[in-house]
């Protein structure tokens, strides 16, 4: 197979679907069946002597065409940052869900989380729909999921109520070198959601700062006295100290159905509105009404 080659750094191509290449085979047969993948690529790599075995990696996985010098360079930061992930989890992770990590929230190469949903196969599916930080749903399944409460509020005539949630602040942190600080601030922030959560309510990760719930059977009111629970609850336990040292705030946004939108993505557009309102409005501020 015939890689594209290309003057530019990055560039986003299709994801490859027929392996033809060698050296992306023995990538593939790696990344799949290794224990200690940050170990056995490295060996692959020595051994193969393909001087462009970190380009065919990156677009075999991602669809990325980076060119070898920066690819290298991007490899030995993702070795690194696999390796704080799983101290900062306390649990194994597969290299594929910490490039998928890497290039939509450090990176930001990508802006579609269909990173590694190639794969291709039943090994990862679970990884696919779950988000490894926070082990929410991943933001993209959002309207699926909101449109599959909408179906079941209309048949029962039940309200339902969508919270999106946002923290300010995170990515400054992280451009300027804070990179553990964010990671710890959106691990902490999400185990408060989760734990604050019901057990019917959905929760997800849209990127590096931005969470949003699905709240069955909860009106206005009832939303908004969770919102301000989960805005006291994080202020407290999070940015009393990070918050503080690093400009960090939050901002929410709620809506409701069917007072606020009769469709998903209306609903969905409403509160995303609602969550940028409470952000022009002031610090640690919660919007319901547009």
């Amino acid at each position: 197979m015939k890689l594209p080659v290309s003057k530019n750094p990055v560039l986003i191509y299709p994801l490859v679907t027929e392996i033809e290449d060698q050296t992306m085979l023995k990538i593939y047969d790696v990344v799949f069946s290794s224990k200690n993948p940050i170990k056995d690529i490295n060996a692959l790599r020595n051994k193969l002597k393909d001087k462009r075995f970190f380009e065919k990696f990156f677009l075999l996985l991602t669809g990325i065409k980076i060119e070898e010098e920066l690819a290298e360079q991007l490899w030995d930061e993702i070795a690194k940052y696999h390796n704080y992930l799983i101290s900062s989890l306390g649990r194994p992770i597969h290299i594929t869900a910490t490039i998928s990590e890497y290039f939509l929230n450090i990176k930001r190469y990508l802006k579609n989380p269909s990173v590694m949903d190639l794969i291709l196969t039943e090994k990862i599916k679970d990884k696919i729909i779950q988000d490894i930080l926070t082990g929410m749903y991943k933001g993209h399944l959002f309207e699926k999921f909101v449109t599959r409460e909408l179906n079941r509020s209309k048949r029962h005539g039940h309200k339902f109520s969508l919270l999106i949630l946002q923290i300010n602040g995170l990515e400054s942190a992280t451009i300027s070198g804070h990179t553990s600080v964010a990671l710890q601030t959106v691990i902490s922030v999400a185990s408060i959601i989760n734990s604050s959560k019901r057990a019917e309510d959905e929760a997800f990760r849209f990127s590096m700062s931005k969470f949003g719930m699905i709240l069955p059977h909860t009106d206005k009111k009832g939303a908004l006295l969770f919102a301000n629970r989960l805005l006291h609850r994080i202020n407290e336990e999070v940015l009393s100290i990070s918050g503080v040292v690093f400009g960090l705030t939050l901002s929410m946004g709620i809506q409701t159905y069917p007072d606020d939108g009769e469709d998903a993505k209306t609903l969905i557009s409403n509160v995303e509105k609602a969550c940028y309102k409470s952000k022009l409005v002031g610090p640690n501020q919660i919007v319901y009404q547009l």
